[in-house]
């Protein structure tokens, strides 16, 4: 037996089957927010001499790499100069990106904790952190005068640059490293 569909029911089923193959799939989201990386970090999620080189305008022949398991799921890359030039970051992969934000808003509240004690207090007229936002820099990101870090988070992966120490030389380690995936 046909069951014949006619009129809204027919338009809806039409434009249900024309959409559908374009939605994410489950845990897959349009935007990176809830994305799950998973980076090798054996070669520091493929972030090289060369990207650093770059960044901090060396011969990538001038720098030493160095990737150090910290815990289970956080690393650090180094690449550095003789001269102590260099670029340093850390990496933490979370279960997923919704632990990965909860673990900002940890690292908001502890900057602000911070911020209330000497040598910070009253000695931070932004504030304990500020929200930074732009191309490449994932679903959020927070500089902090307080220890002088970037700190930024793409789905789950959370990354904290403490060299080079300007901001925007951060934003572009950041930008680089995040590009990789």
């Amino acid at each position: 037996m046909r069951l014949p569909i006619h009129g809204p029911l027919a338009m809806l089923l039409t434009v249900w089957i024309i959409a559908a193959p374009s939605w994410p799939a489950h845990g897959q989201g349009g935007s990176t927010g809830d994305k799950v990386y998973h980076p090798d970090m054996s070669n520091c999620g493929g972030f090289t001499s060369e990207d650093a080189a770059k960044l901090i305008e060396l011969p990538a022949s001038r720098l030493a790499a160095r990737t150090q398991k910290l815990e289970s799921a956080s690393w650090t890359c180094t690449f550095s100069s003789p001269d102590g030039k260099g670029v340093s970051f850390t990496v933490s992969g979370s279960a997923n990106a919704r632990k990965a934000s909860d673990e900002m808003e940890e690292l908001r509240g502890n900057l602000e904790l911070a911020a209330e004690t000497p040598p910070f207090k009253d000695k931070l007229p932004g504030g304990a952190y500020s929200e930074i936002s732009g191309p490449g820099l994932g679903d959020e990101s927070v500089w902090t005068d307080v220890n002088g870090t970037l700190t930024v988070r793409k789905g789950n992966i959370t990354v904290q640059v403490l060299m080079p120490s300007g901001k925007m030389e951060q934003i572009k380690v950041a930008q680089a490293f995040l590009a990789k995936f």
